[in-house]
């Protein structure tokens, strides 16, 4: 047996263990060396579309159908007569096609209606009498805004902008769950609705939950 035989043969082995140990891409080398080294020995390709049918099952069961086609392309195109092979490529090039509509008429998010507003070129009117907001909130602010809303009055557009945008930003670098210790011996009152349903709010809870 020449070297290259040799190593060719080597290689198989290799690829069989790979196989044995559900390591198909592994496999799948192995034999494409082999073949590389002796393109005469049958049992080469067919160990290695073997491999390809395997690792081909293996994308599809973790949802990578597009992977998964090219491997049973080349399953078939070695093998046109193998019927599962078939059936499995079919199945795949089905749900390739049907995410790629998916993808093609999925709508992103809208812009935010806040994105390219010029806050700062928004100009007060002088007969504006309101306590003016700068870049930070301060409290004569809020104790003037109360008052302008029980006399019926409004504050300028300017600052409604300005509030809900930090009111966004802060929202947006919230976590959405946030974890809190409670020492063994508290009283926790708990306050909830059912929002969504017919039934009545929940009753308020004492207890340490």
């Amino acid at each position: 047996m020449s070297t290259a035989a040799a190593q060719a043969v080597a290689l198989k082995d290799e690829g069989n263990k790979a196989f044995a140990a559900h390591d198909w891409p592994k496999a799948v080398e192995y034999y494409s060396k082999a073949i590389d080294l002796d393109n005469k020995v049958p049992a080469y390709y067919s160990n290695r579309a073997q491999a390809y049918y395997r690792r081909g099952v293996a994308y599809a069961a973790i949802l990578r159908p597009t992977d998964a086609q090219k491997d049973l392309q080349v399953v078939v195109r070695k093998a046109p007569n193998d019927k599962d092979a078939k059936l499995k490529l079919a199945e795949c090039a089905r749900i390739v096609k049907r995410n790629a509509f998916e993808k093609a008429i999925e709508i992103g998010d809208e812009p935010s209606a806040a994105e390219g507003l010029d806050i700062d070129s928004m100009s007060i009117d002088s007969a504006y009498d309101g306590v003016k907001l700068e870049k930070e909130m301060t409290q004569e602010f809020i104790d003037d805004m109360i008052d302008r809303f029980k006399n019926g009055k409004k504050i300028h557009k300017k600052y409604v902008y300005q509030i809900i945008i930090a009111v966004k930003k802060i929202v947006y670098q919230e976590a959405t769950m946030v974890e809190m210790k409670i020492p063994d011996d508290a009283t926790m009152t708990v306050c909830g609705d059912t929002h969504g349903t017919k039934q009545l709010p929940m009753p308020v809870r004492n207890g340490a939950d």
